[in-house]
């Protein structure tokens, strides 16, 4: 399995129930995991420490490591605070005196500024595309992986009870399936497909939650992307013509774009450090398996009662079965002298015996070696092939056959006889997986492997997201400064060529301060 399809499915849980809020308040009693790491200062409980542990479920585990990202939440409010307080402040001395002062060096200065920070912004949206798509694309394979899990999970619980209902035919056509036996199968094929209808049902209901969060999240940022090379795109073209009034324009709505940037590159920050707590409570709850805990939420093991007692029976089904298909051939089919079986049993069975099928258990249920003579399932159709007799119609019976060569097979009962023969050996090679089921190593599997090739490229993509809407966010607000300063830099330079010009065009009070033997014009 390969990187690129093996990706932390529980990022993609912990973005639903972040930006979804679908995810129910955990069961009282569970486990702590990560308990060291996810010991932040909670805001909700006036600034205690967290101690619950890594729990998504939990409104406190999430504002605590919320309060993480407090730092770039408090810049997203200086932000706003300080560019509103500076727009009010322009705003009551916007009817002072004009000052027409020109320097070539500021404005060589403020050119270059422009240049370099509105290149920064660009190459800031260029990064953070970039990362939304990577991101989207491991978080999206990862849920696929996941679903796949559980998908594998449920196929095996329904294969199961698919070869119980078999088994319980099977054994109705070779020999008589005991009442309390069939009963039993009824009832732990009902329990395990319960089980496996409710799995099929929570693992489609949390993927269109993660697929819809997913999608959202990917239209947000490439909105965010659209929306801030277009703004500086026009910031740009407009200071350097010196549009006054549309770059104060482009400025404002610049204001709101960098303010949602910094508070969506907070919340990509919060993920971000959840990302790491979840590494560390799914390697803690890896390396000691613990009844139950939050990663419950993310792939539940399955009822350990319910497949504990499927397992059971799978090994007394797949027993009796084996042990009826044995008496059948041991008692009519290797039957040597007719009057020791009455009709119908007796249908001119003749030649070597048949081999026995192996059992693969005991009476008491524990493993059994093969005894010598006895066939495999698997090599069962190819031996008991050489024992089938040419059969016809018996006379005077309404299609009972009997056999016209030597032979104790007949074709119906070689065909039924393999029926029940492959019906053990699925129960037998089920039993593996439905045991690991039982024991949830299913699922302690999917979490190495999760850890192991998923967690550090998780990482990875979370932080270039976050890192490439702070930066920028940075890079657009220093933009907005230079698109002001360049655009009133150049207007004072046309302001300036123009008096130099045709300085008696000028307005009387201008005229003035151009006389003036301290004038604020300086020749370039």
């Amino acid at each position: 399995m390969g990187s690129s399809s093996v990706r932390n499915c529980l990022v993609l849980l912990l973005v639903a129930a972040f930006f979804c809020a679908h995810v129910s308040a955990a069961a009282n009693g569970t486990a702590v995991l990560a308990a060291e790491r996810t010991r932040r200062k909670d805001p909700i409980d006036g600034l205690r420490f967290y101690t619950g542990g890594w729990n998504i479920s939990n409104r406190h585990y999430l504002a605590s490591a919320g309060f993480s990202a407090v730092p770039v939440f408090v810049v997203a409010a200086l932000w706003f605070v300080a560019v509103a307080a500076a727009a009010l402040v322009a705003c009551c001395c916007g009817g002072g005196a004009s000052n027409y002062s020109y320097s070539r060096r500021v404005f060589t200065l403020s050119l270059l500024l422009l240049l370099v920070f509105t290149a920064a912004a660009v190459i800031g949206c260029a990064v953070l595309y970039d990362g939304q798509g990577k991101f989207h694309g491991s978080t999206t394979a990862t849920l696929d992986y996941v679903v796949s899990q559980a998908g594998d999970a449920a196929a095996t619980m329904r294969n199961f009870t698919a070869l119980l209902e078999t088994a319980k035919a099977a054994g109705g056509s070779v020999a008589a399936t005991p009442p309390d036996l069939a009963r039993s199968i009824d009832d732990i094929a009902a329990r395990v497909n319960a089980s496996s209808d409710e799995l099929t049902t929570r693992t489609a209901s949390n993927s269109r939650r993660i697929r819809t969060a997913l999608d959202t999240i990917r239209r947000v940022l490439i909105g965010v992307v659209a929306v801030m090379l277009v703004l500086v795109f026009l910031g740009f073209v407009f200071s350097l013509t010196g549009m006054k009034s549309l770059v104060y324009t482009v400025v404002f709505l610049g204001w709101i774009i960098v303010t949602a940037t910094l508070i969506l590159s907070g919340t990509f920050l919060l993920l971000h450090n959840v990302i790491g707590d979840t590494c560390v409570a799914m390697d803690e709850w890896v390396a000691q398996p613990q009844g139950h805990t939050a990663l419950d939420d993310i792939l539940p093991c399955a009822d350990t009662a319910v497949t504990a007692e499927a397992l059971r029976r799978s090994e007394e089904v797949n027993y009796q079965l084996v042990s009826r298909l044995n008496q059948l051939l041991s008692n009519v089919s290797n039957a040597n002298v007719p009057s020791q079986v009455g009709p119908p049993a007796y249908y001119n069975q003749s030649g070597p015996l048949v081999p026995l099928l192996c059992n693969p258990y005991n009476a008491d249920l524990s493993s059994r070696r093969c005894a010598a003579g006895e066939v495999t399932a698997d090599t069962a159709q190819q031996v008991w092939q050489r024992y089938v007799c040419r059969a016809t119609a018996a006379p005077g019976s309404s299609g009972q056959e009997v056999c016209a060569t030597v032979g104790r097979l007949t074709p119906a009962m070689y065909s039924q006889l393999l029926t029940a023969s492959s019906v053990s050996d699925g129960l037998r090679r089920q039993t593996p997986a439905l045991a690991d089921l039982a024991s949830c190593a299913t699922v302690r599997r999917a979490f190495q492997t999760i850890i192991n090739r998923g967690c550090t490229s998780l990482r990875r993509d979370s932080s270039r997201v976050y890192q490439a809407l702070l930066a920028a966010s940075v890079a657009a607000m220093l933009a907005a400064a230079a698109w002001v300063v360049h655009s009133r830099e150049r207007r004072r330079r046309r302001e300036c060529e123009r008096f130099r010009v045709s300085p008696y065009r000028l307005p009387i009070e201008e005229k003035v301060l151009l006389n003036s033997p301290r004038r604020p014009y300086r020749r370039v």
